[in-house]
């Protein structure tokens, strides 16, 4: 056997890149990462020397804004030029969006690939703003129906996980008219629970008031507040009923009357449609003959017909006894009461008869005595 001098075994070219650095990062960060060129022995091929066309790929942009990945301040998808000394180069790595991102890299002749490439854990950054999403329409004094969800999130829309309302109260405003209730903190969300996994349920919110069409805004102690897109709020169910018409009307005749059914806010309860069975009182028969009033042709007391559309409903109401009648409309759960019923003055028709009382026995040529009375009535026995 003989054995050679000493003999110097340079690496061979480049066949792949491997890239190494950290294994987590949080989105809007940074991170020095090393790209190594190796030859296919797994020698740093030293001679991969100088600045080299890389371009970089295995991660997203976030949603919001939307913001890329980048290496060296260029975007991930573009070649950006990377300076290696010996086979080796170090860059900046930033990245925005959570999710499990695998970093490669080539130059269009060998990459990074498999094993060699960096796996980052990319994790949401604190909590910034809010995003809202609300189903419409809505009914005033229901709790809203539909999904409806808060989410909590970092500056580049990826969702706060561990976001906790206890310590980041968020005020919920409206520009409607009315009022909220309904969450853990009446007009607030306030509660450890609230949100789960950055996400929080609002369907609990209550909006009470004049119907319309409105937004809502939801306001964190700390961070920026958002504002929904436009939510329709309808009227509620009927919860009492409004008579109008006219405040004077002559025995015998009639007149329209209008019932509406309103909501517990004041608002035209528009569900409230179709033929309904309605009860009337709080008039009087006439006495002579006793003739009884009525709406639609009904007497009063008795449950007639009434058709509404949209929550109002037009009737013809007959009244005869000369009083001051205070109408009462009632389905049996809807009702008019207070200022809502229609106080009517009921006075005598024209002049149609009279009434005589005379005392006896009385007494040949002298004036009668006692109570002697004759009565001028219009034909419903009314007092002209």
């Amino acid at each position: 056997p003989v054995t050679s001098g000493a003999i110097t075994v340079n690496s061979g070219a480049a066949t792949k890149l491997i890239i190494t650095g950290t294994g987590t990062q949080t989105a809007g960060g940074s991170q020095s990462i090393t790209i190594t060129a190796k030859d296919a022995s797994g020698n740093t091929a030293t001679g991969y020397t100088g600045v080299k066309s890389i371009t970089f790929s295995g991660a997203n942009a976030s949603s919001s804004p939307a913001t890329n990945p980048t290496v060296a301040s260029t975007n991930f998808g573009t070649a950006t030029s990377v300076s290696f000394s010996n086979g080796v180069a170090t860059a900046s790595l930033s990245l925005y969006h959570v999710e499990s991102a695998v970093v490669a890299a080539t130059d269009g002749s060998i990459t990074a690939g498999g094993s060699d490439r960096l796996s980052v854990a990319v994790s949401a950054g604190s909590f910034s703003k809010l995003a809202v999403s609300l189903t419409s329409p809505q009914v005033s004094g229901t709790s809203f129906s539909g999904t409806n969800s808060l989410t909590a999130l970092d500056a580049y829309g990826n969702t706060v996980t561990n976001f906790d309302a206890s310590s980041n109260n968020i005020t919920v405003s409206t520009s409607l008219s009315g009022a909220i209730t309904g969450l853990s903190g009446t007009t607030k969300l306030s509660g450890a629970g609230d949100f789960s996994s950055g996400v929080a349920s609002v369907s609990s919110l209550i909006y009470t008031g004049t119907a319309g069409t409105g937004t809502f805004t939801f306001t964190p102690a700390t961070g920026t507040a958002v504002t929904s897109s436009n939510v329709t709020i309808s009227a509620g169910s009927a919860s009492k009923f409004i008579i109008t018409g006219t405040g004077t009307q002559t025995a015998g005749a009639s007149q329209n009357i209008t019932i509406t059914a309103k909501d517990a806010s004041g608002n035209t309860a528009t569900g409230y449609t179709g033929a309904k069975s309605i009860t009337f009182s709080g008039a009087n028969a006439s006495s002579s003959p006793a003739t009884n009033p009525t709406v639609a042709s009904t007497n009063f007391g008795t449950a007639t017909s009434v058709t509404f559309s949209n929550g109002v409903a037009t009737v013809s109401m007959s009244l005869y006894k000369v009083e001051s009648a205070v109408v009462v409309a009632t389905d049996g759960s809807v009702t008019t009461s207070g200022s809502d019923r229609l106080s009517v003055t009921v006075s005598p028709a024209a002049f149609s008869k009279l009434a005589l009382s005379l005392a006896g026995p009385q007494i040949n040529a002298v004036a009668f005595t006692g109570t002697n009375t004759l009565t001028a009535l219009d034909a419903y026995g009314n007092t002209v």
